[in-house]
């Protein structure tokens, strides 16, 4: 995992992003598939089958800047998830959340999970679910199970400790730019995994259970 500092105009943008409220109105969070080609910007829901032209009115068009750093040619679609609203037949972008040039996409079942954090070097992935929290420390086995999924907000993190038998794991979430470079994502927000005695940096993102809190920006 690495943030996006050596990108100073992606992660200023990422930075202006993160200063945005929570949902408002009639905004709702978008998934599906992105592009800028000769008819401009288009976005894909998943799972409906539209084609709808998308207007980026997130704080310094980050989502246009992720897709330019992720892509890498005009016309290839990859996978980004926003919020914002429906007007007048297009979709307009307020506030970036991920965007990932590899991986399963719109396939990702994300109904039964509160957050997902992962790294590839060294492995781990955390995937907090409605009253459980699953953690793999290598790619093959079982995860290991820890009681409770229940983050609590503190000097502007998201905070949870959670024990089994064996370890205590805790997870602290920021709401700061985060790039992951073997998977080509960036994500708006960061994560601190301790657990075993080790400390592993890595990226996060939401699932579909409960509100996305408020985090200090």
């Amino acid at each position: 995992m690495s943030r996006a500092g050596p990108r100073a105009c992606l992660a200023l943008a990422l930075a202006c992003t993160l200063v945005a409220s929570a949902l408002a109105g009639d905004e709702q969070r978008w998934r599906g598939n992105f592009l800028i080609g000769k008819a401009g910007a288009q976005f894909n829901p998943c799972r409906t089958g539209e084609r709808l032209a998308l207007e980026d009115a997130t704080p310094g068009r980050v989502l246009e800047a992720a897709y330019r750093e992720l892509a890498r040619r005009p016309g290839r679609a990859i996978f980004a998830e926003f919020s914002g609203r429906r007007e007048d037949g297009q979709i307009r972008a307020t506030r970036f959340l991920r965007a990932q040039a590899e991986g399963p996409g719109c396939r990702e079942d994300l109904d039964d999970v509160r957050l997902r954090a992962y790294g590839f070097n060294p492995f781990i992935q955390l995937e907090m679910r409605a009253a459980t929290t699953l953690l793999r420390l290598r790619p093959s086995g079982a995860p290991l199970e820890y009681a409770g999924a229940t983050l609590r907000v503190e000097d502007g993190e998201a905070r949870y400790e959670g024990a089994n038998a064996d370890s205590v794991l805790r997870l602290r979430l920021r709401a700061r730019p985060c790039r992951e470079t073997l998977s080509s994502a960036i994500f708006s927000n960061e994560a601190l995994i301790e657990v075993e005695g080790e400390r592993y940096a890595v990226c996060a993102y939401w699932g579909g259970l409960g509100p996305i809190p408020e985090l200090a920006r």
